[in-house]
């Protein structure tokens, strides 16, 4: 992957957990305006229509890694629980694993109430399910940064070093591997 490409994935990642922190902060400011009351259809309206644009955040960060990285996006029906699973996965010369199984795990409810919030009426949304995904999406979303964050930066400096010391088959490397000063320009970014 070229400099120019990195810098701009970088960017467009950036932007899209700078939304995703954004939606968490307004998550957790509806729950403290709802307290210990029963909430109305109007806030579980609201804390819905954050909810399901979080795991698009989500989708949004785990895409334009499939995509300019691995060079395709699962296709079909379960495209989107494709995408989850596949980031959980090392693709062998490409990436490094990009998601623990642990937060694929968290992040599945949120997958899930995605495609029921998506194709229902708001006022059917059962507080009791919508809840706990509202309590703990800042976990969550903690879960999710570090996670992605430390397992490229790790297995890429990691690769990078492999590489070094084994050339590739005649001298050159695959279009997508990136260079260490990628690798540092990532562990810069992971930083932050």
């Amino acid at each position: 992957m070229k400099r120019s490409d990195l810098t701009l994935l970088k960017v467009e990642i950036e932007s899209d957990v700078a939304d995703l922190e954004f939606i968490v902060a307004e998550i957790q400011a509806i729950q403290k305006d709802i307290g210990s009351a029963i909430p109305t259809h109007r806030d579980k309206a609201a804390l819905g229509s954050f909810l399901h644009s979080f795991y698009n955040g989500i989708e949004n960060v785990l895409k334009r890694l499939a995509e300019e990285v691995d060079d395709s996006v699962p296709v079909g029906e379960e495209w989107h629980r494709a995408l989850l699973r596949r980031m959980e996965k090392k693709v062998e010369n490409i990436r490094p694993q990009v998601l623990r199984s642990r937060t694929v795990e968290v992040l599945e409810p949120y997958l899930g109430f995605r495609h029921f919030f998506r194709h229902s009426y708001t006022f059917e949304v059962n507080w009791q399910k919508l809840k706990p995904l509202a309590e703990n999406i800042a976990l969550v979303f903690r879960e999710f940064q570090l996670t992605w964050r430390t397992s490229l930066i790790n297995s890429l400096s990691k690769e990078i070093k492999r590489r070094s010391i084994m050339p590739s088959p005649g001298g050159r490397k695959p279009i997508n591997s990136l260079s260490e000063q990628d690798v540092e320009l990532l562990i810069k970014t992971a930083d932050r």
